[in-house]
């Protein structure tokens, strides 16, 4: 040997081939603007500035001896019997004719994403194809392709033009192969706040059955709708009768605390699925995890007690600030849908950019001191878009942030 040091071996191919992460080319800038002090508006995260329900925080400060030991790696049996009848008592209640959820079709992760990725897990295979509707969660496809898949993007863009369902048929029928192996789909939308209608879910269930595909419904703002009745795709067909059978046979469907109650830091999210699909998916998670922490657990437990007050009140809080934020964007002359559900706004900014590159236009936002997610981040074909969500800060803090957005986009059409 010589006294040379060796390089490091060769990483693994696998981490490689992950999207980037949103904000890279904003990266150096934003952290150019935080060090000269100035407080960043941060319209760019989907969080929630909503303290959670009052039990929960009780929950997470009196933790008793077991909360320090390994727990069930299925999870805590009252959570999964408690996620069980919430699915079935709130989430389903516009859909009075389903089977009711059991807890063996329940699947409790480290957050949404973890319980998503343990499902994909066992669903795709290297080769596999997962089509993705878009626009879409900017972290699926990168789960999906972490096992080896190929993401089909399709692009629905509900919020922003009316799709028929015959419509969104032809588009799948066209999209799917000899490979495809899945759907993937998110309503109430992220970054859109687009809710499916039935006729929408009726053609992605055709297209599943007639090629034998699996669906992903990631229904995490469910409990977020404002204008429309969020359909969940489980119970969309009844209780009884082909449809309503193949419906629950072949999907997925993805929850999370985080959104619906103000819990994004304790990392506790669920999926409801089929009690094979769920068997089997726990053997990914206690590879991963082991246990969902206790003490997140016990929190998420106690805010199911009383869902009902939290949820209605903090839907008409963000009801508030949407409407709020919808006038003064049009104030600013910043094109925006207003959204049927969820916690963004899909901002057009098409006309603004006059064909500069969008990037231009988030670095001037970020010297005014405010952050907007890039449009691409959600699909191929949102280049001239931006997410912004509107319950990160509170309302006072976020129509601020609005404030500076507009004099970011007079200086950039002046520059």
């Amino acid at each position: 040997m010589t006294d040379t040091p060796a390089p490091s071996p060769r990483l693994g191919h696998g981490a490689a081939t992950l999207r980037r992460g949103v904000f890279a080319a904003l990266e150096e800038r934003i952290a150019e603007v935080r060090g000269r002090g100035v407080e960043l508006v941060p319209f760019h995260i989907g969080d929630t500035h909503r303290t959670p329900p009052l039990a929960a925080r009780e929950a997470l400060v009196a933790t008793g001896a077991e909360t320090y030991r390994y727990g069930p790696t299925a999870g805590l049996g009252k959570l999964r019997e408690a996620l069980a009848a919430f699915v079935s008592e709130q989430r389903y209640k516009l859909a009075p004719a389903h089977t009711p959820t059991t807890s063996a079709e329940i699947l409790v992760g480290a957050g949404g994403t973890h319980a998503l990725h343990c499902v994909s897990r066992v669903l795709l295979d290297p080769g596999d194809e997962v089509i993705v509707l878009s626009p879409y969660w900017p972290l699926a496809p990168g789960i999906f392709e972490a096992q080896g898949a190929r993401c089909v993007e399709v692009v629905v863009d509900l919020g922003a033009r009316a799709l028929s369902g015959d419509a969104l048929l032809a588009k799948l029928q066209t999209a799917v192969t000899a490979r495809t192996r899945a759907v993937y789909f998110v309503s109430p939308g992220n970054p859109d706040g687009a809710v499916f209608r039935r006729e929408h879910l009726e053609a992605i269930l055709e297209v599943a059955v007639a090629s034998d595909l699996w669906v992903l419904a990631d229904e995490v703002y469910a409990d977020t709708t404002y204008d429309v009745a969020h359909v969940p795709f489980r119970a969309a067909f009844g209780a009884t009768g082909a449809k309503a059978e193949s419906a629950r046979a072949r999907s997925v469907s993805l929850y999370s605390f985080s959104k619906s109650f103000a819990l994004a830091g304790q990392r506790v999210g669920f999926a409801v699925a089929p009690p094979a699909v769920v068997a089997a998916a726990l053997r990914i998670a206690t590879h991963t995890v082991f246990n969902v922490p206790l003490a997140s657990q016990q929190a998420a437990a106690a805010a199911l007690e009383a869902p009902g007050a939290f949820l209605a009140e903090t839907r008409e809080a963000y009801r508030l600030t949407r409407d709020a934020v919808a006038t003064a964007l049009a104030e600013a002359g910043v094109p925006a849908p207003l959204p049927d559900a969820g916690v963004y706004f899909f901002l057009e900014l098409e006309e603004i950019l006059g064909g500069r590159p969008l990037d231009d236009l988030l670095l001037a936002c970020v010297d005014e001191g405010v952050l907007l997610a890039p449009g691409p981040a959600f699909g191929e074909a949102f280049g001239t878009r931006a997410r912004l969500c509107f319950t990160s800060v509170d309302h006072a803090t976020t129509l601020v942030g609005i404030e500076r957005l507009g004099r970011a986009v007079a200086r950039f059409r002046a520059s």
